[in-house]
C-alpha cells in the first residue's frame, strides 16, 4: 500500500461504515456544484464558446417548485436556489438579485435587512436578464429529484438541462418538512415578475 492510495481507501472504507443518507446533507453543496458545472459545460458548447463561464448570459435564479404543484416549494429547494446562485456567481457569470430592497429594513429582533420577498419594499419587481435558472422537484422516499434548467429569456429554449438527486438524511427531511419556515407546507407566492423580451 502506498501513501497516495491511502486516502481512497479511507473514503471506501467511510462509504461502508456510515450510511449514505448520514452523509447526504454533507453532499447537498458538492451536488448542487455537480448541477452547476454540468449547465455551464453544456451552455459554453451549445453557444459554441471555446471556454467557461459562457460569455453574453447574466443569469436570474429562481426556486425550484413542485413538479406537482408549480406554485408550492420548500426550504430544501430555496437552499439549492441559493447555492447555485453562489456556484455561477463564483464561476464568473452576472447574476441578478431579485430580492433586492428599495433600501435597508431595520427590524430589531433581526437586524439590518437588504433581501426581502414583499413587493412593496422591492427595489424593482421587474429584472433584466437574458438567461434565467429554473427548475422542479419530485420527492420520492428516499431522494429529491430536481431537474434545473438554463433557459434563455428571449426565445425561451432551454440552453443546459441537468437532473440529479439529493438522498434524504434527517437534515433534508427537516427542510422538506419546511421547520425553518415555521408554517409548513405553505405555498409560496411569487413576489417577482421576470418580463421576457
Amino acid at each position: 500500500m502506498t501513501a497516495r492510495s491511502l486516502p481512497a481507501i479511507l473514503l471506501l472504507a467511510a462509504a461502508f461504515c456510515f450510511p449514505s443518507q448520514a452523509l447526504a446533507s454533507a453532499f447537498v453543496p458538492q451536488i448542487v456544484a455537480a448541477m452547476g458545472r454540468q449547465l455551464d459545460r453544456q451552455a459554453v458548447a451549445r453557444l459554441q464558446q471555446a471556454e467557461t463561464p459562457a460569455r453574453g448570459i447574466s443569469l436570474i435564479l429562481t426556486t425550484p417548485v413542485d413538479l406537482n404543484d408549480l406554485e408550492t416549494s420548500n426550504p430544501l429547494a430555496r437552499q439549492v436556489q441559493e447555492e447555485l446562485a453562489s456556484w455561477f456567481a463564483q464561476a464568473g457569470y452576472p447574476v441578478r438579485e431579485i430580492r433586492a430592497g428599495a433600501g435597508l429594513l431595520f427590524s430589531p429582533p433581526t437586524g439590518e435587512l437588504l433581501l426581502t420577498r414583499r413587493n412593496n419594499l422591492l427595489l424593482s419587481e421587474t429584472a433584466d436578464s437574458n438567461a434565467v435558472v429554473a427548475g422542479t422537484y419530485t420527492i420520492t422516499p428516499e431522494h429529491v429529484r430536481f431537474n434545473i434548467r438554463l433557459i434563455l429569456a428571449g426565445s425561451r429554449d432551454v440552453l443546459a438541462m441537468t437532473s440529479m438527486s439529493v438522498p434524504i438524511s434527517g437534515e433534508v427531511a427537516a427542510l422538506l418538512s419546511g421547520q425553518d419556515a415555521g408554517r409548513p407546507g405553505a405555498p409560496i407566492a411569487p413576489t417577482v415578475v421576470t418580463q421576457l423580451p
